[in-house]
């Protein structure tokens, strides 16, 4: 069961700016993955959600951690806050 890209950030919010550059490397590695993959191949499979769901479900999760990555680096350097 996929969540909301709202939720996703929300179980983040607590974690460093440094942390959360890792939570997006990985994202953005699946991301890429999918994308290296054929058309084809892209559909294969009786996934639940479907490889096609999860690509454009991290590619929205990838957008709103990128929101909370921007508040983090304002407020731990920007601010500096902690």
């Amino acid at each position: 069961m996929m969540i909301s890209p709202e939720m996703f950030a929300e179980q983040y919010k607590n974690k460093k700016y440094a942390d959360l550059l890792e939570i997006r490397d990985q994202l953005v590695e699946e991301i890429e993955e999918f994308e290296e993959l054929t058309p084809e191949e892209q559909k294969t499979g009786f996934m639940e959600p479907s490889p096609e769901v999860v690509y454009q479900m991290n590619l929205k999760y990838l957008g709103e951690l990128c929101k909370l990555i921007a508040d983090k680096y304002n407020s731990e350097y920007v601010w500096g806050e902690e």
